[in-house]
C-alpha cells in the first residue's frame, strides 16, 4: 500500500542525502508530481502551485536541482520537457505513449511491461555488457478518442 506522506518524506530525505536543502518550494514540486502520478511540464506544475506564490523561474531552478539529485527525470516529448519522479525501488523501465494528434501522454503501467522489460534488461546486460540504470521509452500512435474522430 502506498503511503504518500512517507514516500514524499523519503524523497525529501534523498534530496538531503545528495547535499541539497529540502525547501518548501521543492517539497511542493515533488508533492504535485507525486500526487498527479503523470508526466508534467513546467506550466502544468506551475498551474498547481501558483497559489503558493511560486514563480515559473523558481520552478525551473528547482527542477534542475531535483534532476541533479536524481529525484526527477526529464522526458522530452514533441520538443516539450516533461518531468516524472524517478521510481522508488528497482523499477528501471518506464514507458509512455504519446498521441500524435492531440499530444495526450499515457503512462503504461508497470504490470503491463515488467516481464518484457526484465527480459530486455537481462539481454542487454548479458549480450552487450550494459548495466541499465534507468530508461524511458515513448511510443507514438493515435489514442482511442482521436481514432473515433477520424
Amino acid at each position: 500500500m502506498i503511503n504518500k506522506n512517507k514516500d514524499i518524506e523519503y524523497i525529501g530525505n534523498q534530496l538531503i542525502r545528495e547535499g541539497y536543502k529540502h525547501t518548501y518550494q521543492r517539497y511542493l514540486i515533488i508533492k504535485v508530481i507525486f500526487e498527479n502520478d503523470m508526466l508534467m511540464n513546467v506550466n502544468e506544475i506551475y498551474s498547481k502551485v501558483k497559489n503558493e506564490n511560486i514563480g515559473v523561474s523558481t520552478i525551473y531552478r528547482n527542477i534542475i536541482i531535483l534532476e541533479e539529485a536524481g529525484i526527477l527525470k526529464r522526458i522530452n516529448i514533441a520538443n516539450t520537457n516533461y518531468y516524472t519522479l524517478e521510481k522508488i525501488g528497482n523499477n528501471k523501465f518506464h514507458i509512455h505513449a504519446e498521441c500524435i494528434k492531440c499530444n495526450k501522454i499515457i503512462d503504461i503501467s508497470e504490470g503491463e511491461i515488467s516481464e518484457i522489460s526484465n527480459v530486455l534488461i537481462k539481454e542487454l546486460n548479458k549480450k552487450q555488457k550494459i548495466t541499465v540504470i534507468s530508461t524511458s521509452v515513448v511510443l507514438s500512435g493515435i489514442c482511442e478518442e482521436c481514432k473515433l474522430k477520424l
